[in-house]
């Protein structure tokens, strides 16, 4: 929250349901939690609280940075160069950072004025670059600020690339401005589901690198079905996938803790190369590096497929990046908002339903209507004393003839 009055704990606890926390040094930060969670303070200034938020309902605990920027761009010198702080203290923890940064990222993002601006939204491009966050997206209005017909985007929620291990989807609603000239920014964060389930066969394109791979392949393969055609076909794919995924599971593990243990081996085998350089240490120093590089281009091509990312010529050997670009990738790919028949929707469950109505229209329509059939069109019968004066149909060898004569060949 942003107040302009003093922390009044009692008064906004009741009305909200929270309890308080605290506020930062000058009072216009206030931070409230649920019953049962904690928020730890761990930086104050006049631009931001920070600190960490424990919650009975998460496995771990996540950083927050609530944020109240100046609006001078010199004044906000600080509060960058404490997010820079922060984002190296923060490495690998989700971290979430949202309140009013009192700038815009870009001229779509503001109505009403030509003043240029650029110089500061390059400032907020670079901090947003430099701590690695990610805009998760909105939905509702545009701007976030509007007085005298001057409209911005001033309120807005970032996350790191760490936030989606604890949450499988953040939505975020700029909600309407009501008795403030900012219109309050709601995030709403869904733990995964950890229920146990099935999970899709993927091919791993690091399996190929295991010098076992095709042999194994081969031989389940070539196993007969005692089938033939399509059930063929179907047996051997069912039989193969069955296999890899017991192949994998038994040969390759968790390629990372596989890579973190081989390291290890390395470094301990260097160790003892170094208090007995034998040949034999020598030999076995060189195999366990060799391993290890095998596992970390399986790991390459395990977050290279993961990504779905065109290789550069020369690679990228930190496989970091990748792990990165998966997460941005599915941040970035949610749906906040759709128009079905020129009518915007926003709710989750609405925009899925959406989509299932759509395809079942295009792929299982439903059946056309019949109309009343005109009887007018079929031909009545001759009267029956009209059929008895009807020649008596040929019978035997005669209806044989018939039917050559009718077709145009000689009957045989």
């Amino acid at each position: 929250m942003e107040p302009f009055t003093d922390p009044n704990p009692e008064k906004f606890s009741r009305a909200l349901g929270l309890v308080f926390k605290g506020s930062n040094n000058n009072g216009k930060i206030w931070i409230f939690v649920e019953e049962g969670a904690n928020f730890v303070v761990e930086e104050d200034s006049d631009q931001m609280l920070y600190g960490r938020f424990l919650s009975p309902r998460l496995e771990r605990h996540i950083s927050v940075s609530a944020i109240y920027a100046k609006c001078s761009r010199t004044r906000r010198y600080h509060l960058w160069d404490k997010l820079r702080e922060i984002a190296v203290i923060t490495d690998g923890t989700p971290w979430i950072v949202g309140g009013d940064f009192n700038t815009i990222l870009s001229p779509h993002e503001r109505v009403g004025s030509d003043t240029n601006r650029q110089a500061e939204m390059i400032d907020f491009a670079e901090i947003i670059v430099d701590c690695r966050l990610l805009d998760p997206g909105f939905d509702g209005s545009d701007y976030t600020w509007a007085k005298k017909g001057l409209m911005e985007r001033l309120d807005r929620i970032l996350v790191n690339d760490a936030w989606p291990q604890v949450f499988e989807a953040t939505r975020v609603t700029n909600l309407p401005r009501v008795s403030s000239d900012h219109g309050p920014v709601l995030a709403r964060c869904r733990c995964p589901n950890r229920q146990p389930g099935g999970k899709a066969f993927r091919f791993q394109n690091m399996w190929i690198r295991h010098e076992g791979f095709l042999d194994t392949v081969r031989n389940t393969w070539n196993q007969p079905t005692e089938a033939e055609g399509l059930l063929n076909l179907q047996i051997k794919l069912a039989r193969t996938k069955k296999m890899l995924k017991l192949w994998n599971k038994e040969v390759f593990g968790n390629i990372h803790a596989n890579l973190k243990e081989m390291e290890d081996k390395v470094a301990e085998a260097q160790s003892e190369f170094e208090i007995n350089p034998s040949g034999e240490n020598r030999a076995l120093v060189n195999k366990l590096i060799a391993n290890y590089i095998l596992l970390l281009k399986m790991e390459e091509d395990y977050w290279r497929q993961k990504a779905a990312l065109r290789w550069l010529a020369d690679g990228d050997k930190n496989t970091r990046f990748y792990q990165s670009w998966v997460k941005q990738k599915r941040i970035r790919l949610r749906i906040h908002r759709i128009s079905v028949n020129g009518v915007e929707i926003t709710g989750e469950e609405e925009i899925k339903n959406s989509a299932v109505d759509f395809y079942k229209n295009l792929l299982a329509p439903p059946p056309l209507a019949l109309g009343v059939p005109d009887f007018s069109l079929i031909r009545q019968l001759p009267p029956s004393e009209q059929l008895r004066d009807l020649p008596t149909p040929p019978e035997g060898d005669e209806i044989k003839r018939a039917v050559f004569d009718i077709s145009g060949d000689s009957a045989p």
